[in-house]
């Protein structure tokens, strides 16, 4: 189908497709909550469109206990052409490349481990979110990991940066009376079955990145300091094991003072949120 013959769609509904794919898979009651819409019929009839004109893939269990959890939904095939044209003018190209956009076709086989790791990633950034409602004159900027391999792949710098993308990358500034405060973070989610060796080599990958002058490119703060570095483990027992190693290596690293790695678990998120300080172990 040629871009100029998708149905229409209504300016909420576009933003629902940029929601889609900024974090791969999110839930109504998620979409419903970062727009800030009152009414939860209106959103599940826009989502109901955008399933049925193509825009999206819906997945609902109809299992006991399972139909009581809100629908999950990603970028169909009409939501994929949509977001190459779109985004690309956005990014200043004409539009996307198909490699680029490639991966969204497959996630309708996404396994339920990827969808999961999507959707929390979801419920991070309404938490990041929240911070606007008591904080005044905050900025900030989350970027998922879809966001900035799209960029880098647009802008050709792939090859320097692929390994060493987070999950997410999130900076805010917050300015008082007094001053301006700023700071960078990259945060990443590891899954349960993520093996030990798995964890130990993306320590080491950051490490390697902040001894190169790659990240100063992109990723450098106001302060032109490193990011801190946020872990979110399965449970206690692995981060407390992943903290050992951290510092073990940072005492091998030269001038490792201004790299800061903070761990916490999934639970202690759910549970206490994202802000609380006390949940976070840091390095």
């Amino acid at each position: 189908m040629n871009y100029k013959e998708l149905p229409n769609i209504t300016e909420k509904q576009k933003e629902i497709i940029d929601l889609v794919y900024k974090f791969r898979f999110i839930n109504r009651k998620q979409v419903q909550k970062i727009l800030n819409h009152k009414d939860p019929k209106r959103i599940n009839t826009w989502l109901k469109d955008l399933v049925e004109k193509k825009y999206l893939g819906r997945i609902y269990s109809h299992k006991l206990l399972e139909n009581t959890k809100p629908a999950i939904y990603y970028l169909n095939n009409n939501g994929v052409l949509w977001i190459r044209f779109n985004k690309g003018f956005e990014l200043g190209v004409e539009d996307l490349e198909f490699k680029y956009v490639k991966k969204f076709y497959e996630d309708k086989h996404a396994s339920e481990i990827f969808i999961n790791h999507c959707v929390f990633i979801s419920d991070l950034y309404i938490q990041v979110k929240e911070l606007e409602k008591n904080k005044k004159n905050l900025e900030y900027s989350y970027l998922t990991k879809t966001e900035l391999w799209t960029e880098y792949q647009i802008y050709g710098e792939m090859e320097n940066l692929r390994e060493y993308l987070p999950d997410v990358y999130i900076e805010w500034e917050l300015e008082t009376k007094k001053r301006i405060d700023t700071a960078s973070f990259f945060l990443e989610l590891f899954d349960s079955h993520v093996p030990r060796y798995a964890l130990r080599y993306k320590i080491k990958k950051y490490i390697e990145f902040y001894e190169s002058d790659v990240w100063k490119h992109k990723f450098k703060s106001s302060d032109k300091s490193f990011p801190r570095i946020l872990l979110i483990l399965s449970n206690q027992q692995k981060m407390n094991s992943l903290a050992k190693y951290i510092q073990k290596q940072l005492e091998e690293t030269y001038n490792s003072e201004n790299m800061t790695f903070e761990l916490t678990t999934y639970e202690k998120i759910r549970v206490e949120g994202l802000r609380n300080k006390n949940i976070w172990k840091m390095v």
